[in-house]
């Protein structure tokens, strides 16, 4: 069977996530406190440094998440699959990481997926991850442009202009 990702993140979109459907692999983030045991793929990037800052019940669940990636090997999770760097960028060219999901869409892209759905991965200009909207769109163009067919909720502003652009004769100076 093909692959078919389905990457979900926290906001509002993944209303429609089909949890039921086991033809998608499911990739997640561990501080989904309500779905994280649903996952087939759970990733955790931030570096060493910042993982100290978290809680310890977070960090306790880290060790208990099945398969998970991480930037690097670390001690204090020995089950951790470190992030296949140099077999991604060798798969589809540069690495250009912003997020968490910017990876998982990378390592889709790297593994052949034929199919890609983002759900709760709103990245809208209003939010705290707006600037990471241009990264997941980047390797959002990347999938389609290799013949992955990728899904996003109507709801979720990726791939969407948020402002408006009429057609104006002339453009003015900068």
């Amino acid at each position: 069977m093909a692959l078919k990702v389905a990457i979900v993140g926290l906001s509002p979109s993944r209303e429609g996530m089909p949890w039921g459907d086991y033809t998608w692999e499911k990739w997640g983030l561990p501080w989904d406190v309500e779905h994280w045991a649903k996952y087939d793929r759970l990733f955790e990037i931030h570096d060493a440094r910042e993982l100290r800052t978290f809680p310890i019940d977070y960090l306790d669940r880290l060790n208990d998440c099945g398969r998970l990636y991480m930037q690097a090997a670390y001690p204090d999770f020995p089950d951790a699959t470190v992030y296949p760097f140099d077999d991604v960028q060798k798969a589809i060219g540069p690495l250009y990481f912003e997020s968490t999901v910017a990876y998982m869409l990378a390592l889709a892209i790297a593994e052949g997926a034929k199919e890609i759905a983002l759900y709760g991965v709103d990245m809208g200009d209003d939010t705290p991850h707006g600037f990471q909207k241009a990264n997941a769109e980047y390797f959002i163009g990347m999938a389609r442009g290799k013949g992955i067919k990728v899904h996003i909720p109507a709801s979720s502003p990726l791939c969407k202009y948020s402002g408006e652009f009429g057609y104006k004769t002339r453009y003015g100076l900068m």
